[in-house]
């Protein structure tokens, strides 16, 4: 269904794949944690669509580079209530914000298909795994996944 599939990245594509492999024929909901991240939907076999935005430590840096004063901060350890300072404030506030994102979009395609499964992939999947409450399956390698079902299908084809 993507109107401009020459612009899609193919680690999207191949995740895409991944998840239709492991899940044939299920509505499936892939967010891939890294530089940015990518919520992606595919269902019945067919790229839907997507979202990108700006990674854990995108965000982190972006707020130290734009601004005047706020310091470069490392991602939180673990959630908490309130920042209580301002290296804190800045790691709470872009882990909760990542969170909130999240949590938007799964309960927008919850409410249309009860039966979605989730995905969460890519290097800070399981940074957010623990973090965000729904039953997510964690597939960090499902680019890999999709890039050998990929490879199969080349050569299955290519005999």
């Amino acid at each position: 269904d993507y109107l401009t599939p020459h612009t899609l990245g193919r680690d999207r594509l191949a995740a895409a794949v991944g998840a239709d492999t492991l899940y044939p024929q299920e509505a499936v909901l892939i967010v891939d944690f890294g530089t940015a991240i990518t919520c992606d939907l595919v269902s019945g076999g067919v790229y839907r669509g997507g979202f990108i935005s700006p990674g854990l430590r995108t965000r982190l840096r972006s707020l130290h580079h734009f601004t005047a004063k706020l310091p470069e901060v490392e991602p939180a350890q673990e959630l908490k209530r309130l920042g209580l300072t301002t290296e804190e404030c800045i790691a709470q506030g872009v882990e909760w914000g990542i969170c909130y994102e999240i949590e938007g979009h799964i309960a927008r395609f919850r409410a249309e298909n009860e039966k979605l499964l989730i995905i969460f992939a890519g290097g800070d999947a399981k940074h957010f795994v623990k973090r965000i409450k729904n039953t997510i399956f964690a597939e960090c390698d499902l680019v890999l996944v999709g890039l050998n079902r990929i490879l199969e299908h080349y050569v299955q084809h290519k005999k």
